[in-house]
């Protein structure tokens, strides 16, 4: 599971790293949440200003365009998926996100929320110059990260995805 931050800080192309790396061995499957907190209705692309649903689940289909999603299958994941949901919606849609995910036993998921109900393999943290304001979940999160890195330090990201390999049938980080 990748987090961040904030926005712009590499989270989505970090993925990319990582599902190009094991893409090759496993077919991975792919997720990005966007959780839509209150005055965030505009972020992630999306208006959702007039949301009616309390959960917006798409599987990508294309490769060709600049959307995150589409970036993952690109990258070589099997499937992709984008969520989005209202941060006070996220623990009782939590059962729909899991019923989608069910089959798939490799994920590389690019969330800050989904950890509050996940404890994945490997948890990494990408940390951008300034931490949001409005992301009071912020510290938390980095004491809960396996890893915390430099926001688009791309040395630095090559190297952390060359320490994660595949272990017993899980994501782990070789000493």
């Amino acid at each position: 599971m990748v987090g961040g931050t904030g926005r712009n800080t590499g989270k989505t192309s970090f993925a990319e790293k990582l599902i190009k790396k094991f893409g090759k061995m496993v077919p991975v499957t792919a997720v990005k949440i966007a959780n839509i907190k209150p005055g965030g209705e505009r972020f992630h692309g999306h208006d959702v200003t007039g949301f009616a649903e309390k959960i917006r689940i798409e599987k990508e289909t294309r490769q060709d365009g600049t959307k995150d999603s589409m970036r993952f299958l690109k990258a070589g994941a099997v499937a992709s998926w984008y969520i989005q949901t209202e941060d006070a919606f996220l623990p009782e849609t939590f059962p729909e996100i899991e019923k989608v995910l069910k089959e798939a036993q490799w994920i590389v998921c690019e969330s800050n929320s989904l950890r509050k109900f996940v404890q994945p393999a490997l948890f990494i943290m990408i940390k951008g110059p300034t931490l949001a304001e409005t992301k009071k979940d912020i510290p938390g999160l980095l004491q809960q990260a396996d890893a915390i890195q430099d926001a688009l330090n791309w040395e630095q990201f090559d190297a952390l995805v060359k320490r994660i390999d595949i272990r017993k049938g899980k994501f782990v980080f070789l000493e």
